[in-house]
């Protein structure tokens, strides 16, 4: 490949990367009837870990997640220290030992927003593309 080959496709595949979207950013959602804005990392740890089970005034916590993905992945390492296969066997360890439920796990984040707007005490993180008017979102604190 010639000098002005490689220029070309160089400046093809830099004007591509331009056009691209960017990468949104995964996002804490809640049912309405939540009433909290923000939680701090400790509470929201202990809602992924199972360990909060309820709400400040608004009923028991109901976690939804989604099966897998980046956006998975992110939210897990931020908020659980954990990746997606470490989060799974918690879980699975808490429900065999009877030490909670399984969070409901869901293989899109338009199913995921759904039951989290119609589910009482739900929560749950999607793209931020992908939030609407029907739920609240909560924003993490430190």
């Amino acid at each position: 490949m010639n000098t002005y080959s490689k220029r070309l496709l160089a400046g093809l595949l830099l004007a591509l990367a331009t056009l691209l979207p960017a990468a949104a950013a995964p996002v804490l959602i809640t049912n309405k009837n939540v009433a909290a804005e923000k939680i701090d990392a400790a509470t929201l740890k202990s809602v992924f870990l199972g360990k909060k089970v309820a709400w400040d005034g608004a009923g028991r916590v109901v976690l939804a997640v989604l099966k897998s993905g980046p956006v998975a992945e992110e939210i897990y390492k931020a908020h659980a220290d954990m990746n997606a296969s470490t989060f799974n066997n918690h879980w699975r360890r808490l429900a065999m030992t009877g030490g909670g439920t399984a969070p409901k796990a869901f293989d899109s984040e338009d199913e995921l927003r759904k039951f989290v707007a119609e589910t009482p005490g739900a929560i749950g993180f999607v793209d931020s593309a992908a939030v609407d008017a029907t739920v609240a979102t909560l924003v993490p604190t430190p």
